[in-house]
């Protein structure tokens, strides 16, 4: 499964990329901790256990999938900064639900979407960014939908781009895209692909990262190398080389993982893989806690991790719905804080980028959720069954090309 394959790993604890922890949206510093044994998955206490499961679990989802993709990538960050914005027009019951999604339902005061929000500033309120990683959250709404007032202006105390626009018109479009493009740094050129027509919003975030491994890969020792596939055998890849050096790690009987840091404190990136035979996904269920970074200690090891250059992006609605959402987001006052209408949300959408290489990381993701209108559109009725005008127009010159007036449609057959 590419690279969620293990890697044999030597007696000097060489770590071989099997699942990238959440890379950078739930980058997190890996504390020196316990030196216990690890346990199975633990139920979860903190907002990071929750960002991990999450990501843990959409990605379970999404290898389900028939033809799935062997290197399946998720911003798990840049999801739950949509959703907890989304839920400032969502009812009571759409808002359990994304505490459920969201794996915060036994967090405790951790998991109020609020105090989340404003954990989240820098991937929400574009002018607050500093650092590698910079972000946005906007919400479009359209004006046949009936935004509410007051949800304009929570949303902009919130620090979210909020704005009313004509989701219908293919310039709406090209602007959002052109806010995700910029703010992914050109690494995400577009995120809706053609105009939505049936009043609804979208809510989107963005978010961007690039920084330097505090101890640099030498490129002169990148060599090619087995990686060990479930399926198809092994194949050659460039395989980055560290020299001995000092990393937080864990391990146990089945289970190695090493965290890797950035230039700038507090963010990593955490690779963990198995000591034997290459396992799948679902195999990784065991060590999946690993993934916050918890239980980690100082070590002296190697590390060979290979070049990653990737692109993913899927509608992730589906897998939500099975992970929580679902029956509360197909509730006609889903979003009835937002819009006077009633709404169905339509898509998820999210698309990811990714580069690791022997001088650091470059990563973005995108994520855009999209309602459309329940309301009964108007309906009517024409029937030509006396006299009418008729006008062949040009709409580009607004010339009217032929224009007539039937007055005996019998004389006309």
């Amino acid at each position: 499964m590419g690279w969620l394959a293990g890697q044999r790993v030597s007696r000097r604890a060489v770590v071989t990329l099997s699942l990238l922890a959440l890379l950078p949206w739930g980058l997190q510093k890996a504390e020196a901790a316990s030196k216990a044994k690890p346990a199975p998955i633990a139920p979860i206490a903190t907002a990071a256990q929750a960002s991990a499961r999450l990501g843990f679990d959409l990605l379970s989802q999404l290898g389900k999938g028939k033809g799935n993709d062997p290197n399946p990538v998720v911003s798990p960050a840049s999801l739950t900064a949509a959703l907890a914005v989304l839920d400032l027009g969502a009812s009571p019951k759409f808002h359990a639900a994304l505490v459920k999604t969201l794996r915060l339902d036994t967090v405790g005061d951790s998991g109020d979407l609020k105090s989340l929000r404003a954990s989240l500033v820098p991937l929400i309120d574009g002018s607050k960014a500093d650092g590698p990683l910079t972000g946005i959250s906007a919400v479009y709404f359209d004006p046949r939908g009936g935004p509410k007032p007051a949800a304009l202006d929570e949303l902009k105390q919130a620090g979210v781009q909020a704005d009313v626009r004509d989701l219908s018109d293919a310039k709406t479009i090209d602007d959002i895209n052109a806010l995700v493009k910029d703010r992914t740094k050109g690494l995400i050129p577009t995120l809706i692909d053609e105009p939505l027509r049936k009043g609804g919003l979208v809510v989107l975030n963005a978010l961007h990262f690039k920084d330097d491994w505090r101890t640099a890969f030498d490129p002169a020792q990148t060599t090619q190398m087995d990686f060990h596939r479930i399926k198809g055998g092994d194949a050659k890849v460039a395989m980055m080389q560290s020299g001995s050096g000092h990393w937080l790690a864990r391990q146990d009987d089945r289970f190695i993982a090493v965290a890797l840091p950035y230039q700038t404190k507090g963010y990593d990136l955490l690779l963990l893989t198995t000591k034997d035979k290459p396992a799948a996904l679902a195999d990784f269920a065991p060590a999946a806690s690993w993934l916050t970074g918890e239980g980690f200690a100082e070590s002296e090891g190697t590390v060979s991790l290979p070049r990653l250059s990737i692109k993913a992006g899927a509608d992730l609605r589906g897998s939500l719905d099975k992970l929580g959402l679902d029956p509360a987001v197909r509730a006609p006052d889903a979003l009835s804080g937002f819009l006077t209408t009633p709404q169905k949300i339509d898509k998820i959408i999210q698309k990811v980028v990714i580069t690791v290489d022997e001088k650091g990381t470059e990563a973005a993701a995108a994520t855009a959720v999209t309602s459309r209108s329940l309301a009964m559109p108007a309906t009517f009725s024409f029937v030509a069954d006396k006299p009418f005008l008729f006008a062949l127009r040009d709409e580009t010159s607004g010339q009217v090309l032929m224009a007539g007036y039937i007055g005996d449609a019998a004389k006309a057959q």
